[in-house]
């Protein structure tokens, strides 16, 4: 690698840096999981652009709300503060939520690939001396780390929007539905999102009991065949 690679740092501008990481062309290797929601739609639990949009309000949004996103605020603070030990100790917290065991892995594989790519863009001593301890950290603990200088509820909305465009993603290479379609949704699920997202940080985390996906998750990896990973 040239001296002129290796001395690349985050963008100075936030906001640059907060669309480049959430740019679609960003390599997080999220396009490879679906997080279930490719046996939902083999099993015909989603199946419309009406069973997906009520997927993702009934499934997603109240996990982000009432677990993701409280546990993005403490990881997000743990990274602006520089503490590792904080962090690797909700990290392991997020592991042992994670039932299914396919989940725990998607989340790990996208947070591993991000913390890579993040140790390319800004060669910090944090984030280099972070991954050698934590080199498959979750995706939750290195979206904090990635956006640790840009204020919580805006980092929380971006790492929230992650997760709903990857199932609107998904969904088109998994059922019949086009982009406006699925803008449509995307655009009434944030909306519903957004309108809740500042009082989900001021509560503690108390997990979201989600049998539906995590059954759908543990059955994915026994199928005859699979687009996705997850």
């Amino acid at each position: 690698m040239s001296s002129a690679l290796s001395a690349v740092k985050n963008p100075p501008d936030p906001l640059l840096w907060l669309l480049q990481s959430n740019d679609t062309g960003y390599p997080s290797g999220g396009y490879a999981h679906s997080y279930g929601l490719e046996e939902l739609v083999r099993v015909g639990v989603v199946k419309d652009p009406e069973s997906l949009e009520r997927f993702l309000m009934k499934q997603v949004v109240p996990a982000l709300l009432r677990f993701e996103l409280p546990f993005f605020k403490k990881a997000h603070r743990a990274a602006s503060e520089g503490d590792s030990d904080l962090l690797r100790k909700i990290d392991a917290e997020l592991d042992a939520w994670r039932i299914a065991p396919e989940l725990r892995d998607a989340s790990r594989r996208v947070g591993s690939q991000r913390l890579g790519l993040l140790c390319e863009l800004d060669n910090s001593v944090f984030i280099s001396d972070f991954r050698k301890t934590n080199p498959r950290a979750h995706h939750l603990a290195v979206t904090a780390i990635e956006l640790r200088n840009i204020p919580a509820p805006d980092a929380a909305r971006a790492f929230a929007f992650q997760a709903i465009v990857s199932g609107t993603a998904a969904s088109m290479k998994l059922m019949r539905i086009g982009q406006i379609a699925c803008q449509t949704i995307l655009n009434r699920v944030l909306i519903q999102l957004g309108s809740e997202v500042d009082a989900s940080l001021k509560v503690e985390p108390d997990g979201f009991f989600n049998p539906l996906l995590e059954i759908a998750s543990l059955k994915h990896a026994h199928s005859n065949e699979r687009l996705f990973i997850s």
